[in-house]
């Protein structure tokens, strides 16, 4: 197949490296046209590793001029908002780095630009495109653990496990350019992935989001964020997230009325051994047992008890899916077929807005103390966040 789909990558930091230039580098149909970083040095840097064919210091000429049918926004947050309008003005198709934007409003407006301009728009939380996430999907929807009324998502790891290995600037450690960091950076994947996987939106959202570990001197960002979703059918989701655990801890619980399935993406410990665990109360024969669920059910005696009585003893099955094609992977496929085939994004621009929402429905909480209601009625500015001038 043609490269016949000209990428852009907006941002060639730590994300881009790792993540958005290798999964370019890897599909057939599509081919890196131009790079945009503010340092001048950085940019020629990447368009020369990854085989660009131009690289632009101004995101203003990099999205007027360099004829790129898609862009990949991987800048700090605090420029979300007017990059990807620009984008959308120009007709380019757009994957926003989460989170998607750093208030509601900026959100909105993005959601907004790109419907306008008839551009398709997603959003970056890979969350949803790690296969047992996806395999936990599509057991909810098959009825495997009943009906999905309570659900957890955590991911707790310490700044520096990212920002002294990993990150290339410390725009992340800066409230003014952040507007958060447990709350909005990890939070983002939590409270996406725990509202694809329920099905529903959220209705209304209670929480706190505050430094508590780091010091001033460090961060005035937020280290720790603890808040409760209530979703439109009534089911309850619990988001924890922290910036000072040293050893990561990254799980997502599912409760349902007959079964439970637990993943984890980031990291594995004693407690959590394997990548995906699952379990159902409901009854199975050895014929009629989810192809998924038969497909890792390894006995656990002998092979022959599982077939030597007429129901399918209930009990966990852990699950261990390959790690590649990786998220990131999966997610530029994924986009590009949404680009060539007129297909719309798992995670829609509108999806990332709505993740926005619970973000600042908390930090309101703070303030009321009590219950949010969504959607917003008003602009919830972060603390120590300072907006960029819109630009139209």
């Amino acid at each position: 197949m043609a490269k016949d789909v000209k990428m852009g990558v907006l941002g060639c930091g730590s994300i881009a490296e790792i993540a958005h230039f290798p999964s370019i580098d890897r599909r057939s149909e599509a081919a890196l046209h131009a790079v945009c970083d503010i340092d001048r040095k950085t940019a020629e840097a990447a368009a020369k590793k990854w085989g660009a064919e131009k690289w632009y210091t101004d995101y203003r000429e990099f999205l007027d001029k360099s004829g790129i049918d898609g862009v990949i926004i991987a800048t700090p947050n605090n420029g979300h908002r007017n990059e990807a309008v620009r984008a959308a003005k120009n007709k380019i198709h757009v994957i926003v780095e989460k989170p998607v934007a750093v208030t509601n409003y900026e959100a909105w407006d993005i959601v907004k630009a790109c419907r306008d301009n008839n551009v398709k728009l997603m959003v970056g939380c890979d969350r949803r495109f790690w296969t047992h996430n996806q395999w936990a999907k599509q057991l909810i929807e098959e009825g495997i653990i009943g009906n999905l009324l309570m659900s957890r998502a955590c991911l707790h790891e310490h700044w520096y496990n990212y920002q002294n290995h990993v990150a290339k600037t410390p725009f992340r450690l800066d409230c003014k350019i952040a507007g958060g960091a447990a709350i909005n950076d990890t939070g983002a994947h939590a409270i996406d992935l725990l509202t694809w996987l329920n099905g529903q939106k959220v209705k209304r959202s209670v929480g706190v989001a505050k430094r508590m570990a780091m010091p001033a001197e460090y961060t005035l960002c937020d280290d720790t964020a603890l808040l409760i979703m209530e979703f439109e059918n009534g089911a309850m989701g619990t988001v924890s997230c922290n910036r000072f655990s040293p050893a990561v801890n990254q799980v997502t619980e599912l409760c349902g009325t007959e079964g439970t399935i637990f993943t984890c993406t980031d990291a594995t410990n004693p407690f959590q051994s394997w990548p995906m665990a699952v379990y159902t109360s409901k009854e199975y024969t050895n014929e009629n047992l989810p192809k998924l669920l038969k497909d890792y059910r390894w006995p656990e005696l002998f092979w022959v008890e599982d077939i030597m009585h007429e129901k399918v003893r209930n009990r966990w099955v852990p699950m261990c899916p390959p790690r590649y094609p990786n998220n990131y992977d999966r997610m530029t496929e994924h986009y590009l077929d949404c680009i060539i085939n007129d297909k719309e994004p798992l995670v829609s621009g509108e999806d990332g807005a709505r993740s926005i929402e619970v973000m600042c429905a908390t930090l309101k909480s703070m303030e009321t103390g009590t219950w949010v209601e969504l959607p917003l009625k008003e602009e919830i500015i972060p603390p120590y966040y300072e907006p960029l001038p819109k630009e139209d």
